[in-house]
């Protein structure tokens, strides 16, 4: 019973909030057994918070994993995870983030030696129908037992097994108490000199640090100053969550505005305050620093961090910018002790360290396949890989890690110089689906997990065809920044092209934002446009292009049929959803001339009349279809107008609901189906 360690348990407890250090207790055996013994050790938190995520006690308040971050912006004393709910990794490495100086995070999970074949909950984010997590062994869970096995900070209790001794500690005595600044050591006080003095200057500041350094915090209190002085300040992050530890330590009048708002409608500011700046594409950073005076603020290493990416990508074109701004790193903990050994454990688990590893000198490149074996085997070589691979995406989280190791459509292509990685090719098996899955995805009634490819082909692009063929997407494909320009992405995607023509391979896909230079290359590498996403993305401001480049026979025949209703609709969509700035990349799309298929705009006619497809999309086939046939019942003259006005292109649902009267854009959507129904025979009722 653990009724008899609890003495020795609070005292332990209460000299750990002397330290502020924190520490991970794992219960490993039956749900049941964890969730009690965990409901008792939790009931002396010293008069603190306890956050509970997954499944917990009836009596107790909990938070479910994939909701994790509705319960962050404060500190608790105890943290229980329940991983018989699953393991997000997000959930836990944001969690752990939250957790106070001297609290405990209680880890409640299978017995360790048979967790990876457990059926996690969570696997079921990395497959496309949930069936299909079942039976998987997790290699991701693998390591991540072997890990905490191995770690001597972490305290593991198995069911059955004596309560675990617990370790002695020092009596170092740590606090935290802000000076009169809000300052908690004198490397905050440091920062906070040097940022207030290049907003003085008009001189670009980076401020870099791992998470819980207090970077958020410091520029809040700058924000503060500088509003107090005078200064019209402005703050900008990914998303108004990323900026709200920022505006909580700024008592003045801090207007927050999204990236792609900025860069719209750009207003008057002396200073811009830019947060998690490594998650913003590097050319809205340059554009945004040539209009204002910024400082820049990134996480390097930790739940929102991006590794070298940022320095290696980001400042040497800050440097051709402003050749005098300045750098200021944090790597004092703000919010624990320098011993506290919960931190580091939680970087190793997640990989949240991961860096690519520095280049050799120029020399023979070897390209090749990489198991999740392998990965298994050298943790060293797993580091890098996701170090590299984080280099390639904006937003990499702590779940991208289970997805290399767990997704079973997964697979990586590396190449490496001198056994060192330079390039990676992240892929994902796609396509092939059941007719019935491929009917419904077509229509608008299913939206399986995963598939982008197909899915979007089918249920955007009218292609009803799409989800049969056999697709492998490139999720993400990378060059070391020191070996770009040298022809290796390029190589990388040729050895890819020559391989997958002799897979069960039609197509060689990718989805990405379409900058000129994107654009480019995936043309120059042979690759055909399908698809422009018609919004923008929120923080790229950039539209999402699908390319394709053909492996199978099957391929090469359906490919120009494609490209040619593609041709025929972005014509349509830009004269009016598709409103291209000068420095998108549109224009240097290679498009085949414009061929939209009578039959193909008929059957998008009908499955919008009929089904659930979308009014947007489908607006150009279905003008065609209207301006080419006759209704088998007469419209009206009032049927008549609204059906133009729905039709017109650049017309917003919404607005033309406002204009005739009707509800809002689901009404207007929904009468437009009904009026297409004019076209066609009534269904029978068999």
């Amino acid at each position: 019973m653990v009724s008899a360690y609890l003495t020795e348990w609070a005292r332990w407890r209460r000299l750990l909030r002397h330290n502020g250090e924190r520490r991970l207790l794992v219960l490993s055996g039956s749900e049941t057994w964890a969730m009690a013994q965990a409901d008792a050790l939790v009931d002396d938190n010293g008069g603190g918070h306890c956050l509970w995520l997954g499944q917990a006690p009836a009596d107790r308040e909990s938070c479910p994993q994939g909701k994790f971050q509705g319960a962050l912006g404060r500190e608790y004393s105890s943290l229980v995870f329940n991983a018989h709910s699953g393991l997000h990794p997000d959930a836990f490495g944001a969690s752990a983030g939250a957790l106070e100086a001297g609290g405990v995070m209680l880890l409640l999970c299978p017995p360790l030696a048979s967790w990876p074949t457990y059926t996690d909950p969570d696997l079921s984010r990395y497959v496309a129908l949930p069936e299909q997590a079942a039976g998987l062994y997790s290699h991701f869970l693998h390591r991540f037992s072997t890990l905490l096995q191995q770690d001597t900070s972490v305290l593991i209790w198995q069911q059955h097994a004596h309560f675990p001794s617990l370790p002695a500690l020092s009596r170092v005595f740590w606090q935290r108490e802000p000076d009169r600044r809000g300052c908690l050591n004198h490397q905050q006080r440091q920062a906070l000199a040097m940022m207030l003095q290049a907003a003085r200057r008009r001189r670009p500041l980076v401020l870099t640090a791992d998470r819980g350094r207090g970077k958020s915090s410091l520029l809040g209190l700058a924000a503060n100053r500088l509003l107090n002085a005078g200064y019209r300040v402005l703050l900008t992050a990914p998303s108004p969550g990323a900026a709200a530890q920022v505006l909580a330590h700024c008592d003045g009048p801090l207007d927050f505005m999204a990236p792609d708002a900025l860069l719209a409608h750009p207003p008057q500011a002396d200073i811009l305050l830019i947060d998690e700046a490594a998650a913003i594409p590097v050319p809205m950073l340059l554009t945004l620093a040539r209009r204002y005076c910024c400082l820049f603020a990134s996480t390097e290493h930790g739940y929102e961090g991006t590794g070298l990416g940022f320095q290696l990508k980001f400042q040497p074109a800050l440097t051709e910018l402003a050749p005098d701004w300045q750098k200021v790193h944090l790597d004092i903990p703000a919010r624990w002790s320098t011993q506290d050994p919960l931190e580091p454990l939680v970087f190793r688990l997640l990989a949240l360290g991961a860096d690519p590893a520095t280049p050799p000198p120029p020399g023979e490149l070897s390209l090749r396949r990489v198991n999740r074996q392998q990965l298994l085997e050298d943790d060293e070589l797993l580091q890098r890989l996701f170090g590299l691979l984080t280099l390639a995406h904006y937003q990499t989280r702590p779940g991208d890690l289970r997805h290399l190791l767990d997704a079973p459509e997964l697979s990586l292509v590396v190449a490496f110089r001198a056994e060192t990685p330079v390039a990676a090719a992240l892929l994902t098996r796609e396509g092939a689906l059941p007719p019935s899955l491929s009917q419904a995805i077509w229509r608008g009634q299913r939206r399986p997990r995963g598939h982008l490819l197909p899915q979007s082909l089918a249920f955007h692009g009218g292609i009803s065809e799409a989800c049969r063929f056999r697709y492998q997407r490139v999720m993400r494909i990378v060059v070391h920044p020191q070996c770009q320009h040298q022809g290796i992405g390029s190589r990388l995607l040729g050895w890819l092209q020559q391989q997958l023509q002799h897979d069960e391979c039609d197509f060689l896909g990718a989805s990405f934002g379409a900058s000129p230079e994107l654009l480019d290359f995936w043309q120059d590498n042979g690759f055909g446009a399908v698809r422009i996403g018609l919004s923008r993305d929120g923080v790229s401001g950039l539209h999402a292009a699908m390319m394709l480049w053909p492996c199978s026979i099957a391929a090469r025949q359906a490919l120009p049929l494609w490209q040619g209703q593609f041709s025929a609709n972005l014509a349509f969509y830009r004269r009016g959803l598709l409103r291209e700035r000068p420095d998108d990349g549109g224009h240097r799309l290679k498009l085949l001339p414009p061929a939209a298929s009578a039959t193909r705009d008929r059957d998008i006619a009908h499955d919008f009349a009929f089904g659930h497809r979308d009014l947007l999309c489908d607006r150009p086939a279905l003008v065609r279809f209207t301006l080419s046939n006759v209704p088998l019942t007469p419209l009206s003259r009032r049927q008549q107008e609204l059906l133009q006005a729905l039709l017109t292109p650049g017309a917003m649902p919404a607005e033309v609901a406002q204009q005739q009267g009707l509800s809002g854009h689901k009404a207007a959507t929904q009468q437009c189906r009904l009026l297409l129904r004019h076209f066609f025979p009534v269904p029978s009722e068999t």
